[in-house]
């Protein structure tokens, strides 16, 4: 799902399938004190999916024929089954809602079968806490806690975000993985790309400024052991690593985003954030770099391609929040409108803004909270309405 995937529709069943993710990982995936384990096997008993198939003579034992009938209709259970005899539930042919009353019905029948399930064999599971996979499902869940309202999973993201850092640092640099006091050392860029997005996501979230010199950190610590001098960008292995024959680097995402798209992004939002120009520089250097390389292969480097979109289209929200004024109308209505092209700043006032930011000494106008919708070196006229930020923010995002 999109960053923005819940705001732009309203669509309640994105909203539960998220609900539902995040119960998942709560229930299944937390390892060591709070962060999350790498993966989990797909087979058990010997055949691959077993722990997750049904067919229709376990649903309707566990279920009665009533139930269970309504259940298999509604989730694609048949005697053939959809996949290698046994059924994967899904409900593609009824993703819509139901009424209430049926909703209710089948959610107390996935709580039941869940049950049963806990009696099987499970599939294995590989417990170490990758940083870089930690630091994309913290971002993740803090945007996702933010735009639906839900602290809770803003309060996962952020435990876990402490417990990858006390887990994985060693001295001022990170490790890849960890697990029962054992590290692989030293950490990759896209460990410092992923817990610097993690670190902008809680600010976005949080508002919190601590969590933006943390994303500093680990792009200076990035710059100081990956950066490529002769062709902008950023190495996979760091300086002082073990050698190897040739040293990886890639504008090309696999599975995940490469670590040169995650950190341009970063660098992105850092500028706009902070006025510092050393983080545009970088950027725009890494974009010229790969321009061949993504035009050859557009779809496998879709992670630049949304840098320079990003590098293009960046939108500072700047609220100015006066002491003792309340900004969480003003936040809250940002936060109904987020696009993932926007940067959100909180204020006490915009001298702490750098010279060089195109809202730096604008005012809050009659001690009101004000907010300023810049794209570029330009910014909007001061909104202290909230109500008015609907039209503004759907002019300047995406």
């Amino acid at each position: 799902m999109s960053d923005s995937a819940k705001t732009e529709t309203g669509d309640p069943i994105l909203h539960s399938r998220i609900a539902e993710t995040v119960t998942w990982l709560e229930r299944e995936m937390v390892a060591e004190g709070g962060a999350f384990a790498a993966s989990l096997d797909a087979d058990s008993d010997g055949h691959e999916g077993r722990f997750y198939v049904w067919t229709l003579d376990e649903i309707l034992d566990v279920l009665e024929a009533e139930e269970g009938a309504f259940f298999a209709a509604t989730y694609d259970v048949t005697a053939e089954g959809n996949w290698e005899g046994s059924s994967i539930l899904n409900r593609l042919a009824a993703s819509a809602f139901l009424d209430d009353d049926s909703e209710t019905r089948l959610a107390t029948s996935r709580a039941t079968l869940l049950a049963r399930r806990q009696t099987r064999n499970p599939p294995g599971r590989d417990d170490k806490v990758l940083t870089d996979w930690n630091g994309l499902l913290i971002s993740a869940l803090a945007t996702a806690g933010a735009l639906a309202g839900r602290p809770a999973w803003l309060d996962i993201a952020i435990r876990t975000y402490r417990r990858v850092i006390a887990l994985a640092s060693i001295g001022t640099r990170l490790a890849h993985s960890s697990r029962a006091g054992k590290h692989v050392f030293p950490g990759l860029a896209t460990d410092y790309a992923a817990m610097a997005k993690a670190a902008l996501a809680l600010h976005a979230a949080t508002l919190d400024r601590t969590y933006i010199d943390d994303a500093e950190r680990f792009a200076a610590v990035l710059r100081a052991h990956h950066w490529d001098r002769d062709s902008p960008g950023y190495f996979l292995s760091a300086n002082d690593a073990e050698a190897l024959i040739l040293r990886p680097r890639s504008n090309v995402d696999e599975a995940t985003p490469s670590a040169n798209a995650l950190m341009g992004a970063n660098l992105v939002r850092l500028w706009r954030l902070t006025a510092n120009d050393d983080y545009r520089r970088d950027v725009d250097a890494m974009l010229s770099a790969s321009a061949g390389a993504v035009a050859a292969n557009l779809f496998s480097a879709a992670g630049m391609l949304n840098v320079l979109d990003l590098r293009l289209g960046a939108v500072d929200v700047v609220v100015v929040s006066p002491r003792d004024a309340d900004a969480t109308a003003m936040l809250a209505e940002i936060r109904r409108h987020w696009s993932p092209n926007v940067i959100l700043s909180l204020h006490a006032n915009t001298t702490s803004l750098p010279a060089g930011h195109p809202a730096a000494a604008k005012p809050a106008v009659d001690g009101k909270v004000t907010v300023y919708v810049c794209r570029g070196e330009t910014c909007s006229l001061p909104v202290t309405d909230p109500q008015r930020l609907a039209p503004l923010l759907a002019r300047y995002t995406i």
